[in-house]
């Protein structure tokens, strides 16, 4: 009977057929080997747009979320056979696949340790191990920056197309793996000890929906939507996505290459949109190259932490104690630390909102250096909280000092 669906609207007729079905409560196997009874192959274009037209038809975007789940595993066997997109290092599809391996790689680390609980006697104690998976699900949290790349730069150009529908159900599925995510962190969080029975039970009735989550849209977007867009978008949209992403952050990835569409017409939008002018403060201004350069050179590591518990910028200095990469920028801080020690970073954190408390002390010894980390309080001229500033510096050479040096003395020879 394939060979009577010559044309991509009928195609669409009759996956719309069956997904009513589906909407109607026809077993979820009856549709899918109808589904593979009457076609051969259906293109990632063809989803998208049967998604748009039932929409169009009355059918409500809740329902359509109810049902994206159940109408991608019907459609699984044709959507296998297109091929993840390929596009250059830097280009923001580039940048969302290679996001995506890696959360992919996070959920099977998962997998791997909850294969390792399944493995203990019921009352043998799985905390470490359970531990572990809930520092692998903070890791996935990453994904919510993501999530909102895709939902505040690349659906909007869906919606200038008039196909929001599509889009606004992903969003939908978007908020529910958080949601996911959230809550099983959160019960992990509120544990001390659990068994391996206790561990068992929740792996199966939290984590794994959580995982199970993360890895379908990964699948949608790969199979679905990026080739959609890729389809849809201009070079020139997808250059203006391009600029504004690292206000957003990215997810366990930090790209590492400068794209330029092909043509090279907008090599200098970047530049020109960064130093457009000088930075005026109350006390002085800069150029932007001039205030790269100061933090770059400041004898210190400064992080700095919004007042929603964002991470929002680090300093680049070539000699920073403890490493940062720009897969951090627009990650919760909380997210950035170990578990163990979440409960101290929400308590600064807390005291610094309250007003009680301005400044946290901290120093180590670590890799033979004795390091001092201090939190501030960052208020505005009114005291209201503005976020929180991590300086970390490296005291070993200081410490050491004695006696006085009043004569010019360099310590360090200039290589010309």
């Amino acid at each position: 009977m394939s060979e009577l669906i010559n044309n991509r609207q009928q195609r669409i007729e009759i996956m719309k057929t069956l997904i009513r079905q589906l909407h109607s409560g026809v077993a979820e196997e009856r549709v899918k080997a109808q589904l593979e009874t009457l076609l051969d192959e259906a293109d990632y274009s063809d989803v998208f747009l049967m998604e748009v037209q039932l929409m169009h038809e009355g059918i409500p975007a809740e329902s359509i979320q109810q049902l994206c789940d159940a109408h991608t595993r019907v459609l699984k066997k044709h959507l296998d056979l297109q091929e993840t997109p390929n596009t250059v290092p830097g280009h923001p599809v580039h940048t969302f696949v290679q996001e995506n391996r890696e959360l992919t790689k996070t959920t099977a680390q998962i997998r791997l340790l909850m294969k390792q609980v399944d493995a203990l006697p019921d009352d043998q104690d799985a905390t470490e191990l359970m531990r572990a998976i809930q520092g692998h699900l903070n890791n996935l949290m990453d994904v919510d920056k993501h999530y909102r790349r895709k939902e505040y730069l690349l659906f909007p150009y869906f919606e200038k197309n008039n196909l929001p529908g599509p889009s606004t159900v992903m969003w939908g599925k978007d908020d529910e793996v958080r949601e996911l995510l959230r809550q099983t962190i959160a019960g992990l969080q509120q544990v001390e000890s659990i068994t391996a029975a206790e561990a068992k039970a929740y792996n199966l009735l939290a984590v794994t929906p959580s995982i199970e989550a993360v890895d379908d849209m990964v699948y949608k977007e790969e199979k679905i939507l990026f080739p959609t867009a890729l389809n849809l978008l201009t070079e020139q949209d997808w250059y203006e996505i391009y600029l504004q992403s690292d206000e957003y952050g990215y997810c366990l990835y930090a790209p590492q290459f400068e794209w330029v569409p092909e043509g090279g017409v907008h090599k200098e939008i970047r530049k020109t949109v960064a130093a457009n002018g000088r930075v005026q403060m109350p006390t002085g201004s800069f150029t932007l190259e001039e205030l790269i350069g100061v933090f770059s050179t400041m004898p210190f590591d400064l992080t700095f932490v919004d007042k929603e518990d964002t991470v929002r910028y680090f300093s680049p200095g070539k000699d920073r104690i403890f490493d940062r990469s720009r897969a951090i920028l627009g990650r919760k801080v909380q997210y950035c630390h170990p578990p163990k020690s979440v409960h101290i970073v929400n308590q600064i954190l807390r005291d610094f909102k309250a007003g009680k408390q301005n400044r946290a002390r901290f120093w180590i010894n670590f890799r033979g250096k004795l390091v001092y980390i201090c939190y501030y309080a960052v208020r505005n001229e009114r005291g209201e909280y503005l976020g929180t500033l991590e300086v970390t510096q490296d005291l070993t050479e200081v410490r050491a000092l004695q006696g006085e040096r009043r004569l010019l003395t360099y310590d360090d020879t200039v290589q010309e």
